[in-house]
């Protein structure tokens, strides 16, 4: 693993038991047991420590379990305590960084719990799966990456999809990096809002 240089995160085991996790973009070196791997004296970022987290277990190749021995073996190691801090947040039901960035801009701003992939029936027996959800509320939070449309086809398809999850009567709400990395205070005060006027109208 010595000057790899990942794209996502990825997790290694190993036949002794060690897990690898490297932080996306990082070049890193093995470690003993778990190890979110950083640039010296440079500890990750919470965003990206439960993006690397969450992957590591939507790996399957640890469970929270897992990573909950791993951090307490690190004791004293530098930044390790807000990893710790984060472990109770963990899941991996999370498809993407960007994901997990969401939902800890949720949790930071006191936002009640929403589930994760969840599945909406359409009419035809059609099933649309969303980032986010609050059934009770009916509202759905999606994150729309630049890099996720492909082309004209995947464009229209996911159109369609919103549009359907709307004509249900769902609010959909979009997320975009900048919401999510430059302006947290006003996503978790939109999706607050969206939230409250559901209750109040349902």
């Amino acid at each position: 693993m010595p000057g790899h240089r990942g794209v996502a995160v990825r997790v290694r085991r190993r036949d002794t038991g060690v897990i690898h996790v490297l932080d996306p973009g990082r070049r890193v070196r093995p470690t003993v047991g778990l190890g979110v791997h950083q640039r010296v004296g440079a500890p990750l970022q919470r965003p990206r420590a439960l993006a690397t987290l969450d992957a590591a277990v939507h790996s399957t190749w640890c469970d929270t379990g897992d990573l909950e021995r791993a951090v307490d073996e690190q004791r004293g190691r530098r930044g390790i305590v807000a990893v710790r801090d984060l472990l109770p947040h963990v899941d991996g039901r999370a498809e993407s960084a960007m994901e997990s960035e969401a939902r800890l801009v949720m949790i930071d701003y006191g936002l009640p719990k929403p589930l994760l992939q969840h599945e909406i029936r359409g009419p035809g027996g059609v099933v649309w799966r969303v980032d986010f959800a609050w059934p009770d509320q009916c509202v759905v939070a999606e994150y729309e990456s630049v890099d996720w449309h492909v082309g004209r086809l995947e464009m229209i398809r996911d159109r369609t999809r919103l549009a359907g999850i709307q004509e249900l009567g769902w609010t959909v709400i979009p997320m975009v990096v900048d919401d999510i990395r430059r302006h947290p205070a006003r996503l978790g005060q939109r999706i607050a809002h969206h939230l409250s006027v559901a209750r109040l109208t349902g």
